[in-house]
């Protein structure tokens, strides 16, 4: 060991460094310069630890641990703990501790702590993958030490750092010694409620003793929620408390049965202290934080703080002060488009352009920007509507019917809500639709024209498509700047947009609404209704779709992937075949999966996307199961059926027969433009986006960015100025850009409707029927899968889709996670073991199920939600 090598103290420690204390040690050492109330001691730094590695790294146990697969790992672990166990201290470790354990009085206890560079960082807690010995005397601390150091090998450790994207190959690992308190309660604090997200409350699970039975998942805490405003107790539930763990006289814990389970183990006043803590602790912290606190004859101690890895961070854009008036959102990019993970920096970007851009057209100046006016805003790759603004103009029943076509849920949850708190005093869109009616003359003239003449109407249509395609394929090869490109390739679709084809489709959906009044009217049924709609003409998604069943008809059923591309490459393949890909491709190339993000690949790009989508259908397609024989079945209903309710018409009002004749005839022309809008987008985004790769291949040839696919991480006014400007750092813009999107990607479920201090709003919890069993909701997110019950880690093997059952999880059970669909508890709260790793892997899981291992035989297959609670079992 260098002699350089020396221990850290809290108190009387600063400018300590993450990678020397990791981030254990590095919070109780701030938080000991903040003159907080937290029990003295020292880190032994990552140094202190180097000849041990040296000497592990040497050894045939570390050799099978590189080597080892994952069926092995498990056990080249232990092998590898064991080795680490039979390590000794030398001359200058032995003397280094024992100068710093004289500081404290000969009969203290300690908490001995592994503290890795990795664990509490705000992307990964490893949950208590670390080891923690409690109640060490002096005599002990050495072996506490030891077996601290040693947890950094363990396989729950190893399969953590695997699954967050660490290098388990290179450990490193310091250790906090910290004085431990005789607590006579003690437990867990989150400085925003992991349940809600709500910014504005704290939660705090308790026990009597120590915070152990908190921690653990052993003891069912009481559990209190007070509002961080005003500093009140909002609720307070007394848990069972099982049990409970407390220190021994002359060291080490015990575990007993507290007889005032019964009772609350806080009173309002510590509540309201270990608010004004958390409140404190978050301040200095600049992020949410969990704690753990422990109480000593009426004295709080802070044992330990950590950045909180599992919640919904919410755009700092989109957020209000504590206590102002809340806003109300709406992911769209959920409900609309289906889109759970961001788009990237440029297609965010592309997005807000077109909003940027049609805004003046529509509205006659851009709104877009202003919080307080816009009814949507593009930011981090999330498209979102301010509920709060629409409310005022739109009504809330009106936008609830029509977002319940949308998504039921989402308008369920809309339709629930007190919207009261949300409501502007002064809406400010609604202030100035006089600004709309200025520009709405011509728009309805254009819309009028389009109902009065729809055959005209869909020609001209049809051929400002053909003009605008042709226009952008011009300015293409023009090479014109790239601002001047992009700025040209918006223009001409806003002119497209709003001088055909909003007026087209607008038309068509006037149709369609005076249609349906007509016939209500009459007493036409939904069913006969429904019918007039579907199998509409000129639905361009529609027959994209024909087009590639067709496609898939011309192959041979025996083809693989592999072959098929082949083929397609060498020109190979039918030519009937041929001469449908290349009709396809010039219509429709510009399309693929993910379309509405620029940075994802189109079919032109990558054929074998389309290849695999063609190859499907071949294999899933019989006489049964023809999309092209379905929908000219549904085309032939929609016929009968218009035929049908004219003649019900007849024999009524012949005035009616001539308005519902009017109405079809624009309807049925003009009903299927309703997808055309967003092909034309992604048409001209792909003209943007062949022109970007082409950027992006420049930029990473003089070494302005690490690889061409870097340049979908700038937007599109970092490369209007950046192209010409040298001294820009785009490689760095690019990196600062990922950073919001990228938290809220590792976010597993993103909510669709949450408010502007994190709280996210649900459906009202469905009625517990029978055959249900409520529960705790613990993490948020459906699923089913077969029950696997155990009663330890390794009773038997979990596999992927198993819903793991179990009383409760301490760190052992970590690496079953990995593999589990869903989690179901019988004990335990929400900041318990189980609750933090089940939120941060994304999985479901409830508790307070009262004999949870036998309720169900190993099989059952099950339905665990989350966000409500219920537990359903399903038909295998």
């Amino acid at each position: 060991m260098q002699q350089t090598t020396t221990l850290i103290h809290f108190p009387g420690t600063a400018g300590a460094q993450m990678t020397d204390v990791g981030g254990k040690g590095l919070s109780l050492i701030q938080m000991s310069g903040w003159e907080l109330p937290v029990p003295p001691g020292f880190v032994l730094p990552s140094q202190f630890f180097e000849e041990w590695f040296s000497t592990l790294k040497v050894s045939s146990e570390w050799k099978k641990f590189v080597k080892a697969s994952a069926e092995n790992l498990s056990q080249a672990c232990a092998s590898l703990k064991e080795r680490a166990y039979q390590l000794s201290f030398s001359n200058e470790q032995t003397r280094l501790l024992v100068e710093a354990l004289e500081r404290f009085p000969q009969d203290s206890l300690f908490a001995v702590r592994s503290s890795s560079p990795e664990e509490d960082l705000e992307g990964s807690s490893f949950a208590g993958g670390y080891e923690t010995i409690l109640g060490v005397t002096k005599m002990r601390i050495e072996e506490a030490v030891k077996r601290a150091f040693a947890s950094c090998l363990d396989y729950r450790v190893v399969v953590y750092k695997k699954e967050h994207g660490f290098d388990h190959h290179v450990p490193k690992i310091a250790v906090v010694v910290q004085q431990q308190i005789r607590s006579d309660v003690a437990g867990v604090g989150f400085s925003l409620n992991p349940l809600t997200n709500n910014f504005d409350e704290a939660v705090f699970n308790a026990n009597w003793g120590l915070g152990e039975s908190v921690v653990s998942g052993a003891a069912t805490p009481d559990t209190f929620v007070a509002d961080k405003l005003t500093l009140k107790v909002v609720s307070s539930s007394v848990g069972k408390k099982e049990t409970s763990v407390w220190l021994k006289k002359d060291g080490g814990t015990e575990v007993r049965s507290d007889e005032r389970r019964d009772q609350l183990c806080l009173s309002q006043a510590e509540v309201r202290e270990l608010t004004r803590m958390i409140i404190r602790l978050e301040k200095q912290f600049e992020k949410p934080v969990d704690i753990e606190f422990a109480f000593s004859e009426g004295a709080l101690y802070l044992l330990q703080a950590r950045p909180i890895t599992s919640y919904v961070p919410v755009i700092p854009e989109l957020l209000t002060p504590p206590g102002a008036r809340k806003r109300l959102y709406l992911d769209a990019s959920i409900s609309a488009q289906g889109l759970h993970k961001p788009l990237s920096v440029m297609g965010t970007s592309m997005l807000r352009r077109a909003m940027e851009t049609m805004a003046p057209r529509i509205y006659g100046f851009d709104f877009t920007s202003n919080l307080d006016m816009t009814p949507a805003i593009v930011r981090s790759g999330r498209l979102y509507l301010v509920v709060s603004n629409v409310l005022p103009i739109a009504g809330k029943s009106k936008f609830v019917n029509l977002f319940a076509n949308i998504d039921p849920l989402a308008a369920k949850t809309l339709a629930m809500l007190d919207e009261t708190p949300y409501l502007p005093d002064r809406p400010l869109l609604k202030r100035n639709l006089w600004r709309l009616g200025l520009k709405m003359p011509p728009m309805f003239a254009r819309i009028v024209a389009c109902r009065v003449n729809p055959d005209k109407a869909h020609i001209n249509c049809q051929d400002a498509i053909a003009q605008f395609k042709l226009d952008l394929r011009r300015i293409e090869r023009r090479d014109l700047p790239f601002h001047d490109f992009v700025n040209a390739c918006y223009r001409r679709l806003g002119n497209l947009l709003i001088n055909a084809v909003i007026p087209t489709l607008g038309a068509g959906r006037l149709a369609l609404e005076r249609m349906k009044k007509l016939l209500k009217a009459q007493g036409v049924s939904d069913a006969d209704l429904k019918r007039l709609e579907q199998a509409m003409p000129h639905n361009v998604t529609v027959e994209m779709g024909l087009d590639l069943y067709n496609m898939s008809q011309m192959l041979d059923r025996s083809m693989a992937i592999d072959q098929l591309e082949d083929a397609l490459a060498k020109g190979s393949l039918p030519a009937e075949f041929l001469d449908a890909w290349r009709r396809f491709i010039d219509r429709y190339g510009h399309r693929g999966p993910g379309e509405l993000d620029i940075a994802n690949p189109r079919y032109r790009d990558k054929p074998r996307l389309l290849l695999e989508q063609i190859l499907t259908l071949k294999m899933s397609s019989s006489p049964e199961n023809n999309p092209l024989e379905k929908y000219e079945k549904k085309r032939l209903e929609r016929e009968a059926t218009y035929l049908a309710v004219k003649e019900r018409l007849s024999e009524l009002r012949l005035i009616d027969v001539f308005r519902f004749d009017a109405v079809y005839r624009t309807w049925s022309k003009l009903g299927g433009y309703r997808e055309t809008p967003k092909y034309l987008v992604i048409f001209m985004m792909d003209q943007i986006r062949q022109r970007l790769i082409r950027e992006g291949h420049a930029l990473h040839r003089v070494g302005r960015l690490s690889s061409p696919e870097r340049i979908f991480d700038l937007t599109l006014e970092d490369l209007e100025v950046g192209v010409f400007d040298q001294k820009m750092d785009l490689e760095a813009l690019a990196a600062k850009n990922r950073v919001m999107p990228d938290r809220l990607r590792r976010v597993p479920q993103l909510p669709t409707i949450f408010d502007s201090r994190g709280l996210i709003l649900k459906p009202p919890p469905a009625e517990v029927k029978e055959g249900e069993i409520a529960a705790i909701p613990i993490s948020a997110g459906v699923a089913r899968g077969p029950v696997k019950a155990l009663h330890s880690p390794d009773e038997k093997p979990l596999n992927r889709g198993d819903v793991l059952v179990a009383r409760a999880t301490d760190p052992g059970w970590t690496p079953l996670f990995v593999n589990a669909a869903a989690v179901v508890l019988e004990v335990g709260g929400l900041l318990q073991h189980g609750a933090l790793v089940a939120r941060e892997y994304g999985l479901p899981c409830v508790a307070g199920v009262v004999n949870a291992t036998s309720i169900w035989k190993d099989g059952t297959i099950i339905e665990v939600d989350g966000s409500s609670g219920i537990i359903r079992e399903v038909a295998g």
